[in-house]
């Protein structure tokens, strides 16, 4: 007997919050989100995205037992006929995971809403698509888990491949940042570059805006977000913060490109639901300050300033800090990004492991 529920009370977001540590439990390369991550980012209240749509939390149950759950995120606004489901953990029952799913279609339905894609954690700004392989490897911070019969749980309840992204890695990242440096031409320019410190943080963040929203404007999938929500997106990778990981150039006073790196945090949240949110922070930091592994999470430029020499000093930035480290990650780039995939062929990365996210018309 399967039955699916809204999470409406504490005990509720109990079950919904422990799905993920039931089905994660003996997966030991599985680094799901931190519980305190996953309530901060479902905050109603708090976060600024969710203020804008409808927000869903589900959990599926069978014969009383949670053995699923999801979010389903509903436009308010006119003119929008999509809706995003994200947060999608299921035991391996076919049953239990359409029941789910065609549940959320209901709800689509009931808006007038014509199509349902994801999985997108909460929305396009967060942990996009499903794990599709390498599930023996450990995700890094960026990546969402899986378990490797999700892809099937979707496509059996009648959900299309839509897009399908990759990370990419580099795990000679000495030698290659070396190399691309040593190929690099020497040549002064007005642009400068800033690398931004740590108090000035939201400033940064601002800038780094600016690049991105009209960078990124054209990118599959990703809708347009205000300051607010970049700030709040951003308060997760604090404890990853390294020297020198958000790189600015600017013309003058205008920001015209922007790189941003992190040290790759997930292995100090292994098990965090184990110990208090304070002591797995302080165990991120640390881990920060000493590991040999970063992800890079974007490097933009505004368009007027592609082929010129900011574009120059921000690949010089990227291959500074990426001499300090022995191991490089990605997070999602669409496949067929030719542009992108350019790019990290050059700094000697190589594909990694690929994502998919799905798509049903309703």
């Amino acid at each position: 007997m399967y039955q699916v529920a809204t999470v409406t009370d504490p005990s509720d977001w109990k079950q919904f919050v422990a799905v993920q540590r039931r089905l994660y439990r003996r997966q030991p390369a599985a680094i799901p989100l931190p519980e305190f991550e996953l309530r901060r980012l479902l905050d109603r209240r708090g976060n600024p995205v969710l203020q804008r749509r409808t927000l869903y939390l589900l959990l599926v149950l069978r014969d009383g037992d949670p053995v699923g759950r999801c979010s389903l995120l509903l436009p308010r606004t006119d003119g929008e006929n999509h809706a995003l489901f994200g947060f999608f953990e299921c035991v391996r029952d076919q049953h239990a995971a359409d029941a789910l799913l065609t549940r959320a279609e209901e709800l689509c339905a009931a808006r007038g809403v014509q199509s349902l894609h994801g999985p997108f954690s909460p929305d396009t700004a967060g942990l996009t698509g499903v794990q599709l392989d390498r599930f023996d490897d450990a995700n890094v911070l960026g990546e969402p888990c899986a378990l490797p019969y999700y892809a099937r749980l979707f496509e059996d309840a009648g959900y299309a491949l839509e897009q399908e992204g990759r990370t990419w890695r580099s795990t000679t990242l000495r030698e290659d940042a070396a190399a691309l440096t040593a190929a690099l031409p020497v040549r002064r320019s007005r642009y400068r570059l800033e690398t931004i410190p740590f108090p000035r943080l939201r400033d940064g963040i601002r800038d780094l805006a600016a690049v991105f929203d009209d960078a990124f404007r054209e990118n599959w999938s990703r809708d347009a977000m205000t300051r607010e929500e970049y700030f709040y997106s951003a308060q997760y990778l604090l404890p990853a913060w390294i020297h020198g990981g958000m790189g600015i150039v600017y013309d003058g006073a205008q920001p015209a490109g922007a790189t941003v790196f992190m040290a790759d945090i997930n292995p100090a949240f292994r098990c965090a639901h184990r110990l208090p949110r304070a002591l797995t922070l302080l165990r991120a930091r640390r881990h920060a300050r000493k590991t040999r592994r970063i992800v890079a999470f974007a490097m933009g430029m505004l368009p007027r300033y592609q082929n010129s020499a900011a574009g120059l000093q921000l690949v010089r930035h990227f291959a500074d800090i990426a001499g300090r480290y022995d191991c490089m990650h990605t997070t999602w780039i669409t496949k067929g990004n030719l542009g992108s995939e350019r790019i990290c062929a050059r700094f000697g990365l190589q594909p990694w492991r690929s994502f998919g996210v799905y798509r049903k018309d309703i």
